[in-house]
């Protein structure tokens, strides 16, 4: 009977020491890879959106204001068709992805009705909340559409991407910037609002964010698809 306690305390210990060693390995479970690390996001921090949620193809980027004062995404007049190919002023600037074939003029354009949504067989450059225009330092945010009117559009293949694969910038007077793609993912519109990718603050980098529409996580009621795809690519 004496020996009651000494059992009992041993056996407490022994609890004690299988607890604190699950917490640990749960602990190293949560870690996140270093690639998928975002770097400090001033709206992921305060809860604030940015215009990324509806970005391209384009379910398009909402004025943050109506979704902070929970709008509906894209609004009551939303549409999945982006609007149709228009005149462009073309910003000197050309865009290359050689994995997937893809040579575009760029033009810098903000928020039509409220959204990131270049028209139709075009790309834009996307020239507010901070975002800088492609081959400055910071964080330029480029948008295109997959489909228009059933048919494939300029970012119809962006989904093929991969980490390390090549981009280049062409300036108008022909010289030639290169970046490696060092993110390539799906991402739900609403985590993109927040994605210190995209929308964070850079002033290191010469970065591209450049983003489209994805099928991976279905469509809407109103037709927008769930999620974009994202490529970021830093400069070499």
């Amino acid at each position: 009977m004496r020996r009651r306690p000494l059992f009992v305390g041993a056996l407490v210990a022994l609890v004690g020491a299988a607890l604190i060693l699950v917490w640990v390995l749960r602990g190293a479970d949560s870690v996140p890879g270093e690639a998928a690390a975002p770097p400090t996001s001033p709206a992921a921090a305060t809860g604030s959106p940015s215009p990324g949620a509806d970005s391209t193809s384009t379910d398009a980027a909402q004025d943050p204001s109506a979704t902070a004062k929970g709008a509906t995404p894209g609004g009551a007049e939303a549409t999945a068709e982006p609007p149709p190919s228009a005149p462009v002023q073309t910003s000197g600037i050309s865009l290359q992805i050689p994995d997937i074939a893809l040579d575009a003029d760029l033009h810098a354009e903000g928020l039509r009705d409220g959204r990131i949504n270049p028209p139709a067989g075009t790309v834009m450059w996307y020239t507010g909340h901070g975002r800088v225009a492609p081959g400055e330092i910071g964080t330029a945010v480029i948008a295109g559409h997959v489909t228009a009117g059933g048919q494939p559009d300029r970012f119809a293949d962006l989904r093929e991407v991969e980490i390390g694969d090549v981009v280049e910038l062409t300036d108008a007077d022909g010289s030639s910037h290169s970046y490696r793609v060092v993110r390539a993912e799906v991402v739900d519109k609403d985590d993109l609002t927040t994605d210190g990718w995209v929308w964070g603050e850079n002033t290191s980098v010469e970065r591209l964010a450049i983003v489209t529409c994805d099928d991976a996580f279905g469509f809407r009621g109103d037709g927008h698809r769930v999620a974009n795809f994202v490529v970021i690519a830093d400069r070499v």
